[in-house]
């Protein structure tokens, strides 16, 4: 049985509140966070229709160092995770962020399948490292799908599938605790 965990040896995550809707956004507008709507907009909505927020610490506190949202589940048991992080963090803060975030998933709700979005185009993206890569699914890429930085790029869609999550992730999740 999942257990979910919110703390690796390198990160906490901690549940986001209104309160902390400004930490939020300004994380999203140093990494250049593509449509983000003006400050206002973005506190008055901040939350909705995510299962989880959660401003992404390193161990021993300090500002927050990323923000990772869990969207809200779905009938057919999928939801997608989606960790940002500032652009001067090491790989491993994504890559415990990302572990923990999915194994919430996992463990609190039915979830079949969890999806990521990235313009990044290869399982790498979420930083799990050669080893544990294999349980990531590509599954479509949506060609010229956001602008950004003056011009169009592909999104990525990739997947982790419960039973690859249940099989490879408990040994992800015991090399960052």
């Amino acid at each position: 049985m999942l257990y979910p965990h919110t703390e690796s040896r390198q990160v906490v995550l901690r549940p986001a509140g209104m309160s902390d809707a400004p930490d939020a956004y300004e994380i999203l507008f140093r990494t250049g966070y593509r449509g983000l709507p003006t400050i206002d907009e973005y506190v008055a909505s901040f939350g909705r229709g995510a299962s989880a927020v959660f401003l992404v610490h390193r161990e021993g506190g300090g500002e927050p160092a990323g923000l990772a949202t869990i969207s809200a589940l779905n009938p057919a048991g999928h939801l997608t995770v989606e960790v940002t992080m500032a652009a001067d963090q090491p790989a491993e803060l994504l890559r415990d962020a990302t572990a923990l975030c999915t194994n919430f998933a996992f463990s609190m709700w039915r979830t079949r399948k969890v999806y990521f979005h990235t313009t990044r185009t290869s399982a790498q993206a979420l930083a799990f490292g050669d080893e544990y890569s294999a349980m990531i699914r590509e599954e479509a890429v949506l060609r010229d799908y956001v602008f950004f930085h003056g011009r169009t790029w592909d999104v990525n869609v990739l997947s982790i599938r419960r039973e690859e999550w249940d099989t490879h992730g408990v040994g992800l999740l015991k090399l960052i605790s």
